[in-house]
């Protein structure tokens, strides 16, 4: 995981990575920056995070003296990632506690209680600066807040989605888990709508356009290709024939 970059205005720039699994888990890259996609090249690997933080400034300091480049200034996010607990209390050990990446806060539960908005209980919340990767929430069993930034962002990219399909299939309005919000031109999720029932729905929309893209190809075919198609749909589904028995030669008898 990415967890620090500088970039400068000739497009190059360092990173700094962080993987738990590695023998060396901490590495710093330099990289350039064409159309959006980054090359990493010439990686420091190390066992402490300290060391490969001072080496990625160092890097990054070197390289602006060098060729006289300015940082490419960005705002800072000061959005905060809210994660439940929901399968134990919150203790030493039992959620991730990365050097690059702590806790901002903790919200610890007297019993497992019903978060508002969510389809789930907990037994706490845990607030970090900065995303936790999939990993990490698998492994901790975590899940995140539907007000963190990127699960906003999922749920709104899907409800327009969800919510153009709801209208073309005429969906009754006590059914629909999106309504059109006017003043901006867009569909916005139900208030009841939790992210998961709002991602099933969403991919079963996809699985149908899928299917329907899928037919009309097959109906473009010319009919010879079509009879080929289903001859091999139908080899494909018939069971292996039963190996047949070996008849004895007269020697074996």
């Amino acid at each position: 995981m990415i967890r620090h970059t500088i970039l400068f205005d000739n497009k190059c720039g360092f990173v700094l990575g962080e993987n738990p699994k590695a023998p060396n888990p901490y590495v710093t890259w330099q990289f350039n920056e064409q159309d959006g996609h980054r090359d990493f090249f010439w990686g420091h690997y190390h066992n402490e995070p300290d060391m490969a933080e001072r080496d990625f400034h160092n890097r990054a300091e070197d390289y602006q003296r060098r060729y006289h480049v300015f940082e490419v200034e960005q705002a800072p996010d000061k959005e905060t990632y809210k994660y439940y607990s929901t399968q134990r209390p919150i203790d030493i050990g039992t959620y991730p506690n990365s050097y690059f990446n702590r806790p901002v806060h903790m919200d610890l539960y007297f019993t497992r209680l019903e978060v508002t908005g969510e389809a789930f209980q907990a037994c706490g919340a845990i607030t970090y600066a900065q995303p936790l990767t999939e990993r990490e929430m698998q492994d901790y069993e975590l899940r995140p807040s539907r007000e963190n930034l990127d699960i906003r962002r999922q749920m709104d990219a899907q409800a327009q989605v969800v919510g153009k399909w709801e209208d073309a299939h005429h969906v009754p309005e006590q059914r629909r888990l999106t309504w059109f919000y006017p003043d901006f031109g867009s569909y916005v999720a139900k208030e009841y709508v939790t992210p998961e029932q709002l991602t099933a729905r969403a991919r079963g929309v996809e699985r149908q356009v899928a299917a329907k893209a899928h037919k009309q190809a097959k109906e473009k075919q010319p009919i010879a290709e079509q009879i080929k198609a289903a001859q091999r749909e139908a080899l494909e589904q018939r069971e292996p024939e039963a190996p047949k028995k070996k008849a004895p030669d007269r020697g074996e008898r």
